[in-house]
């Protein structure tokens, strides 16, 4: 961002909200119905841009009061600040803490929105992105087997072409649901698999092979973040393509599974790197490495999940997308910026990421 032009931050707010699900989702290591997120609202010159800080405890350690804490510290040090310098800014949160980094993904987003607003342009388009819509997964978590059945074949008939099935609890029955899903969709549907740290190595081995013939696109995180050495042996011992997905918060963690060539893919979430502007260092980082990347999502609402899109959209060649937490909530909290529609997540023509709260939120 050119940060030439100068308009100084005027004031920093935040609210916490509470999620509501649908349905409960499981995993394999969380379950859950509800969470909170953070809306953070920054201003300059009569314009708002709006971010979003969806914590998981489980991935950075944070929760909506941690999140809350960090923006209320920085509110006073971002006042008069050039809502223009987001590097600069990224660089004042890197000095002020060197965690939080889905405190600090709600307020480079919030800037990105911004400025989108006062330049009267789409943060893609200022990104140097184009386009307004990309395919995007859906996730089935771990349940039995025929309701797994039944949502892929629902998820199907809505357009969807790639289905994310969550597994690591137990290898047979995940291999079941697998197959199951794989029969009861055919082959032109893509079918990915996450562990979320379930597996021992053993466990991921044997999985991995019997996944070979039921045309499994790539299996996310079997192991525990910590443990590059399992997915480096699990990327050398396998055909499918090993992703990493908590095992990289940052581009540190990145920089260190490249250099000993233990992964072959990784999921850059905007609330675990920190907001667009680090996303993006890590993702041109990435593919000049020939380490594909899939764009993740935490709990988002529509307002981070939009800017997921649009920093999917700045980025030539991205892989998948998976930003689909939206689809599941009972409760919105915005009324545009973004649709589904056909498997494809669209996102507005408005300035910003085009969101607009709705009337009975505020700040």
């Amino acid at each position: 961002m050119n940060s030439k032009l100068f308009l100084p931050i005027e004031s920093v707010n935040f609210k916490i909200a509470n999620i509501y699900l649908n349905h409960p989702l499981k995993l394999a290591n969380e379950n859950y119905s509800s969470s909170k997120t953070v809306f953070v609202s920054i201003k300059a010159n009569g314009f708002e841009g709006i971010g979003e800080g969806a914590p998981d405890k489980e991935v950075t350690d944070e929760d909506a009061n941690s999140v809350s804490r960090f923006v209320e510290k920085l509110a006073p040090i971002l006042t008069g600040k050039n809502a223009f310098d987001i590097q600069g800014i990224n660089d004042l949160m890197d000095n002020l803490s060197k965690k939080d980094n889905t405190a600090k993904a709600g307020i480079d987003i919030a800037l990105y929105d911004l400025i989108g607003r006062i330049l009267k342009r789409r943060t893609v388009s200022f990104l140097g992105g184009k386009g307004n819509s990309k395919p995007i997964s859906m996730t089935i978590g771990i349940e039995d087997g025929r309701l797994s059945v039944k949502h892929a074949k629902i998820y199907k008939h809505l357009g969807f072409k790639v289905i994310k099935l969550k597994v690591g609890l137990d290898v047979d029955e995940d291999l079941r649901r697998l197959k199951e899903i794989r029969e009861a969709v055919g082959n032109a549907i893509k079918i990915v698999a996450d562990a979320n740290q379930g597996y021992t190595l053993k466990e991921a081995q044997f999985f991995l092979s019997k996944a070979e013939a039921l045309n499994l696109a790539f299996l996310e995180q079997p192991v525990k973040f910590s443990d590059f050495y399992s997915l480096k042996r699990l990327k050398a011992g396998s055909k499918i393509p090993i992703m990493a997905d908590e095992s990289v918060k940052n581009i540190e963690d990145f920089r260190r599974l490249a250099d000993i060539n233990a992964v072959s893919m990784i999921n850059i979430k905007l609330m675990k790197m920190g907001g667009i502007t680090k996303a993006i260092q890590i993702a041109k980082e990435a593919m000049s490495k020939n380490i594909g990347v899939m764009v993740g999502c935490m709990e988002e609402t529509r307002v981070g999940i939009a800017a997921g899109m649009h920093f999917t959209l700045s980025i030539n060649d991205m892989g998948f997308a998976d930003l689909d937490s939206h689809l599941s909530h009972s409760n919105k909290f915005v009324s545009s910026g973004i649709k589904t529609i056909n498997g494809k997540n669209i996102i507005g023509n408005g300035y910003g990421l085009g969101l607009r709260l709705k009337k009975d939120f505020r700040f």
